[in-house]
């Protein structure tokens, strides 16, 4: 499976077709034949995607601290994560499908898939997949979501003040936008500090109502005004974040734009397009080995000296994934490699230089 999602395949008879290419070279794998494509079919019918998402998750916590940017920073320091979702269409009503009927009746499946992004890292640590149907909101009332002491900055789909409610009592920070059409109630005017730009207007504790379980309430929260001179556009920042300058929480809210980066990073690279099953275990399966992928090649990308683009490194490594060789020290020196493999060739004849290739 990370085969065909790293080498950018589209179906089960891709992946299958160019494994049996390799030849013997599948033996580095510890394979001892070419997987037959209604073996693969059926176990990813038949597997469950929580053995993936395990994988990712022990991946994860082995990785996180070395691509980590935050090494240096204090335990008391807030960490900031971005929640987001991305849907991805379906050609079949695999999973519920998200909005309208459309006129012809005809409607496309969708999943979506929820994430909690460590800013740091660039990288999801915590992931939900769902029916494309189900609303942003949902995510954050899950359990183990969000802990204390970590600040959560996403958009006004994910407004939800009994969440956040819950959150505050909880020392859970968050940074999002002010809905348009919330009805807020000035508290109190704020003072602004005097290193705050222009751009910021207004610093202010509202109050906003809402109603759950136990019945009408309301929550105070800081509303921030940022004026976006390049958009010549009014930006209205809601936080429980009391203690940082008005300016810093417009800044916090910028970098949400990492889990966007991130979501474009996993289309642009990997094939979730066309999937390997039309079953929700397959899908979900390659969803988890796309991640999987990811986040190992973004260490490789990370521990290397040499600079390389997450695309070309991509395009390498889709050339040697049944290579057996030191792939890190490749990378490091391909340059190297080249000119070796060039003396080596006009010291031989073509004929020769063809039965010694590996």
């Amino acid at each position: 499976m990370l085969y065909g999602v790293i080498s950018g395949y589209n179906s089960l008879r891709e992946v299958c077709g160019g494994i049996v290419s390799y030849g013997d070279k599948i033996g580095h794998c510890l394979l001892d034949y070419a997987i037959p494509r209604s073996t693969l079919a059926d176990a990813n019918k038949r597997r469950s995607p929580k053995v993936f998402e395990e994988i990712y998750y022990k991946v994860l916590n082995i990785i996180l601290p070395i691509i980590s940017d935050s090494g240096s920073k204090k335990d008391k320091d807030l960490k900031l994560y971005a929640i987001d979702s991305t849907t991805i269409s379906l050609f079949q009503s695999i999973f519920e499908c998200v909005g309208r009927n459309p006129t012809e009746g005809k409607r496309k499946g969708g999943i979506k898939s929820h994430q909690k992004l460590d800013v740091s890292t660039g990288m999801p640590v915590k992931i939900w997949n769902s029916a494309a149907s189900k609303h942003d909101s949902v995510f954050i009332h899950m359990d183990g979501v969000m802990k204390a002491k970590e600040i959560a900055v996403m958009d006004k789909a994910y407004n939800n003040y009994s969440a956040f409610a819950k959150w505050t009592a909880g020392g859970i920070y968050f940074v999002t936008r002010l809905k348009d059409n919330a009805k807020e109630k000035l508290v109190r005017e704020l003072d602004l500090s005097d290193s705050d730009p222009d751009e910021v207007l207004r610093d202010a504790i509202i109050s906003l109502n809402y109603v759950d379980e136990e019945g009408k309430k309301n929550i105070e929260l800081r509303l921030v005004s940022f004026y976006d001179t390049e958009k010549d556009k009014a930006f209205y920042f809601l936080t429980n974040i009391i203690d940082m300058k008005a300016i810093e929480i417009c800044g916090i809210y910028k970098q949400r734009w990492a889990v966007e980066t991130f979501f474009k990073k996993l289309k642009q690279n990997f094939p979730l397009t066309y999937f390997y099953g039309d079953n929700k275990n397959a899908i979900e399966i390659q969803i988890w080995c796309t991640l999987i992928a990811c986040i190992m090649i973004t260490y490789i990308q990370k521990i290397l000296k040499k600079k390389w683009s997450f695309s070309n490194l991509i395009s390498i490594l889709q050339k040697h994934l049944f290579s057996y060789i030191k792939m890190l020290e490749f990378l490091e020196n391909i340059e190297n490699y080249a000119k070796e493999y060039m003396k080596t060739r006009r010291k031989t004849s073509v004929y020769q230089t063809v039965l010694d290739f590996p």
